[in-house]
């Protein structure tokens, strides 16, 4: 049987996922970039937000956005943590991809998403053009989901992550009665 914490999540991505579906770009985004911060907040509640957002994004997601490019096979971060906590913070209050006004940020200037070309199967995810970084929306979704499944896998038996999952919200169903 699920925890209440598995319970709780599960509820947000599989919005993601749903919203994917159904090809509801803006909202599987808005909710997937809101993630890092649910599961920062569950984890500790009294740091910033930055903080827990970029600690996220190093911990489940670093790995996902850095390839070995050229013959040396060095490293290549395509996207970091203050970027991506900019891209969050201008999306989820502005509505907006551009970047270069945030000061948190760090490379980037801006994001450029695409929806999948199902027709095709193009695939143009991780692009960068100058400062600019091309993602797949339903591959960049789909990717901060597995990180918040890593997250849950590693921190599910934190007796005080439960209990703060405990406070998250319940979308009741009336025809079930509703106790409080």
């Amino acid at each position: 049987m699920p925890t209440v914490l598995e319970s709780k999540i599960k509820n947000f991505t599989n919005a993601v996922e749903k919203s994917i579906e159904d090809e509801n770009w803006h909202s599987a985004l808005a909710l997937a970039l809101a993630l890092p911060d649910i599961c920062g907040n569950l984890q500790d509640p009294n740091r910033s937000t930055a903080n827990k957002y970029i600690s996220f994004f190093n911990d489940f997601l670093k790995q996902k956005f850095t390839r070995k490019i050229g013959e040396s096979k060095e490293n290549y971060e395509y996207l970091n943590g203050k970027d991506m906590y900019a891209l969050r913070c201008s999306f989820l209050h502005a509505g907006e991809v551009e970047i270069s006004k945030q000061r948190i940020r760090d490379v980037l200037d801006g994001y450029i998403f695409l929806k999948p070309d199902r027709h095709n199967r193009v695939f143009a995810h991780m692009n960068k053009i100058n400062d600019t970084l091309q993602l797949q929306i339903d591959v960049f979704c789909n990717e901060i989901i597995q990180a918040v499944n890593e997250w849950l896998k590693a921190y599910s038996n934190v007796q005080e992550i439960q209990e703060r999952a405990e406070l998250m919200i319940d979308i009741l169903d009336p025809t079930n009665g509703i106790s409080i």
